[in-house]
């Protein structure tokens, strides 16, 4: 049986007590991962995790996005290593960066091979397969990730739109990476009241999508540009939504799930907001999860 798996992913917008009140709901409820952002503009994703992972016993935690020039190779194994020495088990994710300055194609593979390098050198910690997530929108990356035999599968941020999650599956198992995950980390926003999600969830998800996917060839898919996101336009509002997020009830949240599953996508990652009230959110996630994974799957 395939297997399909569900994370979440949050911003480090928020206080201590509120990770730790969404630790609680996740762990043991049918979700591989936490995730956390490593955003510059916000708290520090390896300080969150470190701080969370005596709370959880099931759930693996660790930093995404990690911009492959903000910490050195050594840093990010050191790091990974004791986070998976004090909790169930780490994921680190890299990518070319937002905030700090895109680092190069080359660059993002190297730093993925010199971290499990490093890796193998600790000799405090237990050895351990280390899962490392590549972070990209667009194929080139994605091919050139593939072919590494340290990457875990290759993460798209904002991955809403089914025919795009084929063009990237199809992308990979070209590129000889049949075997890796292609993780979907698209915004997510449970609300069944419309009027939220078109004022307060469209303007967050506006801003992010015009930081971190502008220019990427799945904007370009999508049929938009960024000059289209600055009009008050219908029509862009809802191809944007419909492109980079999953959002509205949860029978909604489940059929876009399910959508993205049915195009290839290995692993669903729900990203930030999740929901006006971020726990409640959570909780209500939990719920689709057995659904999906009795559809799909279930992660062994």
């Amino acid at each position: 049986m395939t297997v399909v798996r569900f994370s979440v992913v949050l911003e480090g917008d928020k206080q201590v007590e509120t990770y730790l009140s969404i630790a609680r709901v996740v762990d043991g409820a049918g979700f591989y991962s936490m995730q956390f952002y490593e955003h510059t503009p916000y708290r520090p994703a390896w300080g969150t995790s470190f701080i969370v992972a005596s709370h959880v016993k099931n759930v693996l935690l660790g930093p995404v996005t990690v911009p492959a020039n903000l910490y050195t190779p050594s840093v990010n194994a050191r790091f990974l290593a004791y986070l998976q020495s004090i909790g169930p088990g780490a994921v680190l994710g890299i990518s070319r960066g937002a905030y700090t300055g895109r680092a190069s194609i080359r660059d993002v593979v190297g730093k993925v091979v010199e971290t499990v390098a490093e890796l193998r050198r600790i000799t405090w910690a237990r050895p351990f397969n280390p899962i490392i997530y590549v972070g990209t929108s667009g194929p080139i990356l994605a091919k050139a990730a593939s072919r590494v035999a340290e990457v875990t599968g290759i993460v798209v941020d904002n991955l809403a739109n089914p025919g795009y999650a084929s063009e990237m599956r199809r992308t990979l198992d070209e590129a000889g990476g049949k075997d890796k995950e292609l993780v979907a980390r698209p915004f997510t926003f449970l609300s069944d009241d419309p009027d939220m999600v078109w004022s307060l969830f469209y303007k967050e998800l506006k801003r992010y999508v015009v930081e971190l996917v502008d220019g990427s060839p799945m904007m370009k898919f999508a049929g938009l540009t960024v000059e289209d996101l600055a009009r008050d336009d219908d029509r862009v509002r809802r191809r944007v939504l419909e492109c980079f997020a999953v959002y509205g009830s949860v029978d909604d949240i489940l059929e876009k799930a399910a959508r993205l599953l049915r195009a290839g996508v290995s692993h669903i990652c729900f990203g930030h907001p999740i929901a006006p009230d971020p726990v409640e959110g959570c909780k209500k996630l939990s719920k689709i999860i057995p659904i999906l994974q009795e559809e799909f799957g279930i992660d062994g």
